[in-house]
């Protein structure tokens, strides 16, 4: 894998794009006049804007056209969508924030080096997160680690990526593979602080994941996950209380509430599903299956389920071949982090957050069906 410094500044625009939302709420950004994600939407649109005026096309057709049938088949949930605020919020931002992001890199991404630019973008702005994450931690009564404007899975999200980017770098090596390394532990760190199992689980995943891929660095790899785990070790008499317990519990099997919920709500959507084949509409869930009384904001937790339930089956099936073709795709690209990216974001996907929590994941799976079968000149 090729890495380049710096990175291109189309790439931090699609980082800066995708992450905004974990970093708005920020004590310094959120002293700005104009909303973060309006305006880094502006900016990666301005973007792609000018590289189409400049000749730019897109590199993959097939691609594009994959990524936005995708997007069609959201019509009949969109014909439904719930007469709420949040019903009418979910189809504004999958609409635009959420249809840029999976649209932006076929704009962006030309050969296997831009590739590896737009995960050094994403890359990037994970470790602004993390970073800024773990300087706080000198705050007393700390439970769990958070990021400053995202919370506690946003930051285990940005590390968790993070970690793999590094360790990635670590195994191609090079005179700055110490300090991707030293990266690489600040993630796996900063992830196991903040106490969310999802990423964990994804950085897990993502570990192996790079390890099927990386060919001639997997020596370098395996040495690297070493290193993490002695970081993680040597790192648990810092940590807070509340993160510790809470993935200790998790690995002796033993469940809280969170998890209760989230198979609740993976079984009420499951049960509902075969009585729906063109959807609940969006926002259906939060409407017609309605766990918390009173809550506006509900969702099944899990990308697949929520869009088979609330698109339709169609668009369940569309979505399980955009995954699977962006997977492969990734696979045969060679860039072994894009591969890891892919299949650590869409863990994610699979037990947290709604459609439109999920930017980086279309940013990837864009970034792996973006560059076509030979590079462009």
């Amino acid at each position: 894998m090729t890495w380049r410094w710096p990175v291109p500044p189309r790439f931090l625009a699609l980082g800066g794009f995708v992450f905004a939302g974990d970093l708005k709420a920020g004590p310094l950004l959120s002293r700005l006049p104009v909303d973060l994600t309006l305006l880094t939407g502006a900016i990666l649109s301005g973007t792609v804007l000018l590289r189409w005026l400049r000749g730019a096309r897109v590199a993959s057709a097939a691609g594009l056209g994959l990524v936005l049938g995708w997007f069609l088949t959201f019509l009949p949930g969109a014909a439904a969508t719930a007469a709420t605020p949040y019903g009418t919020r979910k189809l504004a931002t999958l609409a635009t924030f959420s249809l840029l992001a999976a649209t932006a890199p076929f704009f962006l991404v030309r050969d296997r080096a831009d590739q590896a630019h737009a995960l050094e973008g994403l890359a990037c702005l994970c470790g602004v997160i993390t970073l800024d994450a773990l300087s706080g931690m000198g705050q007393g009564g700390l439970q769990r680690l958070a990021a400053s404007g995202g919370g506690t899975i946003a930051l285990g999200r940005a590390a968790g990526f993070l970690a793999l980017a590094g360790a990635a770098r670590f195994a191609a090596g090079g005179r700055t593979a110490p300090l991707h390394l030293a990266l690489a532990a600040a993630g796996t760190v900063a992830a196991l602080f903040s106490g969310s199992r999802g990423p964990m689980g994804g950085l897990a995943l993502g570990l192996v994941l790079l390890l099927a891929a990386a060919g001639r660095g997997r020596l370098r790899l395996l040495a690297a996950a070493g290193a993490l785990a002695a970081a993680l070790h040597l790192s648990l008499a810092l940590g807070p209380a509340g993160s510790l317990r809470r993935v200790a519990d998790f690995l002796r099997g033993e469940f809280g509430a969170s998890e209760a919920y989230r198979a609740l709500a993976a079984s009420s959507a499951w049960a509902r599903i075969p009585g729906a084949p063109l959807g609940l509409g969006l926002g259906g869930f939060a409407t017609q299956v309605d766990l918390d009384a009173g809550v506006a904001r509900q969702y099944p937790h899990n990308l697949l389920l929520e869009t088979t339930l609330e698109a339709g089956w169609a668009c369940g099936l569309a979505t399980v071949a955009l995954l699977g073709a962006a997977l492969g795709r990734a696979w045969r690209s060679g860039e072994a982090l894009l591969f890891a990216g892919v299949g650590f974001w869409t863990l994610n996907a699979l037990v947290s957050g709604d459609v439109n929590d999920n930017r980086p994941l279309f940013a990837l799976l864009a970034t792996a069906l973006a560059r076509p079968g030979k590079d462009l000149p």
